[in-house]
């Protein structure tokens, strides 16, 4: 379980936030009902209805948040119920570009072993009028609950249609890393692939409903031996979401 490393990681950046105590920071966070709860095009969720709940502040350019969202005793999760997703980050502005680095540590409860993972990462955005493009790596070094080390390197891009509460997205992302044993199928099924998504999303008030796309190129028709694979959701799909933010 890698729980301290996430940990140490909040703390670090609690320290120069209390220094500075006295400024307010920015809260916000929301509730979201999904009909899966897809990463990097895998299903985390068996493919099933998945609902969620986040909280965020930042101040000075420090983050942190926390995410927790059902995951259905995902076979690909030893049968978790439940994810926690605990992030501290620091960003900074150059120029257009703004930039962050990150933390990420993944808490599974009701799994039938420790499947606790921790991840680094580093991400940029850059906006021009309505158009925003996005791109960044996320590395889990070698963990015994993912059966090695996983990179995942990704590019987006979203813009807003004039006059209309309508956004369209899209993203691609490549998912990579070594093998130690059966686990590694958790994040990389059948071993190197790539993901994508296009979404449409509308805006009203707190409001967020949206529609997303999202595929890989894995082989699903694949034999694998690993129980956590589960091939079954790790094809192309097409989701439904509703978000209230507050």
């Amino acid at each position: 379980m890698r729980i301290p490393l996430t940990v140490a990681a909040f703390a670090a950046l609690a320290l120069p936030l209390a220094a500075q105590a006295q400024v307010l920071p920015k809260v916000s966070g929301g509730v979201e009902l999904s009909t899966d709860e897809s990463r990097r095009g895998l299903s985390w969720s068996e493919n099933q209805l998945s609902a969620s709940g986040d909280l965020s502040a930042g101040i000075l350019g420090f983050d942190a948040s926390a995410r927790v969202a059902m995951v259905r005793e995902s076979r690909r999760h030893a049968g978790a119920d439940t994810v926690f997703d605990l992030e501290a980050g620091h960003g900074f502005d150059i120029g257009l570009f703004k930039l962050r680095g990150f933390v990420t540590g993944h808490v599974f409860t009701g799994a039938a072993r420790a499947m606790d993972y921790v991840e680094v990462g580093a991400d940029g955005r850059f906006s021009l009028g309505p158009l925003q493009l996005n791109g960044g790596a996320t590395y889990a070094p070698d963990q015994g609950p993912i059966g090695g080390d996983n990179l995942y390197l990704h590019a987006g891009a979203a813009v807003g249609v004039p006059s209309t509460p309508f956004t369209v997205s899209g993203s691609i992302g490549h998912t990579t890393g070594s093998t130690d044993d059966l686990r590694a199928a958790r994040l990389r099924p059948t071993g190197d692939y790539t993901d994508w998504r296009i979404g449409v999303e509308h805006v009203s008030g707190p409001l967020t409903l949206g529609v997303d796309y999202v595929g890989t190129d894995i082989d699903t028709n694949r034999a694998v031996s690993s129980p956590y694979a589960d091939l079954r959701h790790s094809g192309n799909r097409v989701l439904g979401r509703a978000r209230l933010s507050f």
